[in-house]
């Protein structure tokens, strides 16, 4: 009864799929191949044709042979394939729990282990991902130890072999040949709706977009469109935009961020933390509770602080905020405004005990505006020289660039970054640096400005500004830095932003609804 109990499960888990069509692993392959159709088509099994039309490692002629087999003697019904494919795994999970009975294995521990193979999949869309056959014969080596070695130490071992597999490590992404254009690959449905499910929701897909993949109802734009707008309903959304930003802004090397304890004996973890916080409200605020225009992250006249950071930035009425992030206006208190005010941007792009316009001119440059800062000169001394005792930070940079190897670079960066001078290496205001009144003075482009606000209002007018944002953005959803084939995908993403107000929900809609986003690179 156990092993009839066990069978039935086997066989009822996959009568599912008896309704699915058939699919890239199956038996479309022969549907695919017009050449490997008949039985003296065997030997071109081993030929450079059928080779070079499969991934080289992928490549099993003797599975063909039963996809041709079956083709031979069921037709083309998907629903008579599947019924094989699930009377051959039922017949192995048989084989399975007859071979651990062999080894005189308990009937706990062979009853459980045959239905827990039993279960597994024996199709990839049954699980949407690519065939788990090494996978399997790893868990069925594992259960041989524990039948051999005694149960805990086989379910350490089959426990170890299944963590170990690439497809519990790796999101596989092998892709399929473009119907529109066979010279290049394309995500599957199933490999689309899990690289969607990560950028959106950083995570695995969910059962509807399992069941969206499953019935091709991604297939188009308007199809992405629509799920895409559906995952980003869901609450994860929120927390993996933050995570998308910070990365890409290093939010999350604020709470390790070291400072001299001597010069800023403020600065701690919690603080630190509440810096972070600061920005991610900002961001969630703009996206997700007024759907705005993203482009107020860097012109906002409001922030988002608890207690702690409203002492910090000297509010009036610190003492009534909660531990909470909550909104202030800040009214244009010490020239702050969006996140070039925000402290732990000003905090993160300092150092230990000082300041650094350089490294804050830089990120401006590269991480918003996406221009090429060349580094420096092979040899060139990047230290800055002894500071005299009433010497800012100002002066000693202007002395160092008298230096030609040193002042291509620093002429870049230092004039933006020297109008972030009036805050500290940990962003609280200040008037004066080493006993001597700051100037600072500055200029983006050619335009004057002074305080983070109105280095803001510049960074928001700049054209390169939405551009930088939607490529840096893309480059988190491939996990590549852009091609030159991509260029025209880009910039149809970017118009598309740009028409919508800016909209960042829209930009995330957009750039999954995109045929760059669906590209997969071919195999190597």
């Amino acid at each position: 009864m156990l092993l009839l109990g066990v069978l039935l499960l086997a066989g009822l888990t996959f009568l599912p799929t008896l309704t699915f069509d058939l699919v890239y692993d199956d038996h479309w392959t022969i549907l695919a191949n017009g050449f490997l159709r008949e039985p003296g088509d065997l030997p071109l099994l081993l030929g450079p044709q059928a080779h070079a039309r499969h991934v080289p490692d992928a490549f099993r002629p003797t599975l063909v042979a039963f996809d041709m087999a079956s083709y031979q003697l069921l037709g083309v019904e998907p629903w008579r394939h599947h019924a094989t494919s699930v009377l051959l795994h039922v017949g192995v999970v048989a084989l399975v729990a007859a071979w651990l009975r062999g080894l005189r294995a308990p009937p706990a521990l062979w009853g459980g282990a045959a239905a827990l193979f039993g279960v597994m999949a024996i199709h990839a869309e049954a699980v949407a991902v690519v065939s788990f056959h090494e996978d399997l014969l790893a868990a069925g080596l594992g259960l041989a130890a524990a039948a051999a070695q005694g149960f805990e130490r086989g379910l350490q071992e089959a426990v170890a072999a299944l963590l170990q597999s690439p497809y519990f490590l790796y999101q596989v992404e092998i892709g399929e040949p473009d119907p529109d254009d066979p010279s290049r690959r394309r995500l599957t449905s199933y490999e689309l709706a899990t690289r969607m499910s990560f950028f959106l929701l950083d995570t695995v897909p969910d059962a509807e977009l399992l069941d969206e993949a499953e019935a091709d109802l991604l297939a188009d734009a308007d199809g992405i469109r629509a799920a895409a707008w559906r995952l980003l309903e869901r609450p994860q959304a929120r927390d993996t935009l933050g995570e998308i930003f910070g990365e890409a802004w290093r939010l999350r090397e604020l709470e390790a961020l070291p400072k001299d304890p001597s010069t800023f004996p403020q600065w701690s973890p919690e603080l630190a933390g509440a810096m972070r916080q600061e920005t991610l409200s900002l961001i969630d605020d703009i996206t997700w509770e007024r759907d705005a225009d993203f482009l107020e992250v860097f012109t906002a006249d409001y922030t988002f602080v608890d207690v702690r950071l409203g002492f910090h930035y000297g509010l009036p009425d610190a003492a009534q905020l909660p531990d909470a992030p909550t909104r202030v206006e800040l009214g244009g208190l010490d020239g702050r405004g969006g996140v070039f005010g925000h402290a732990g941007f000003l905090a993160r792009l300092a150092h230990v005990s000082s300041t650094s316009p350089t490294l804050r001119g830089k990120f401006v440059l590269e991480n918003i505006l996406c221009r090429t800062v060349p580094p420096p000169p092979p040899g060139v001394v990047t230290d800055l020289p002894v500071a005299e005792d009433d010497a800012t930070m100002r002066e000693r940079l202007e002395a160092h660039v008298v230096d030609p190897s040193c002042a291509g670079c620093h002429s870049m960066m230092d004039p933006i970054g020297f109008g972030l001078e009036s805050y500290d290496g940990i962003g609280r205001f200040r008037t004066t640096d080493n006993g001597s009144p700051i100037d600072a003075s500055a200029q983006l482009d050619g335009q004057p400005f002074e305080g983070a606000a109105q280095l803001g209002a510049l960074v928001a007018q700049s054209p390169q500004t939405p551009s930088c944002l939607v490529r840096n953005i893309y480059r988190h959803a491939t996990g590549h830095i852009e091609t030159e084939g991509e260029e025209v995908a880009i910039e149809a993403i970017e118009e598309a932003f740009v028409e919508s107000g800016h909209r960042m929900q829209d930009l995330l809609v957009e750039i999954v609804a995109s045929p760059a986003f669906r590209v997969v690179a071919e195999p190597q």
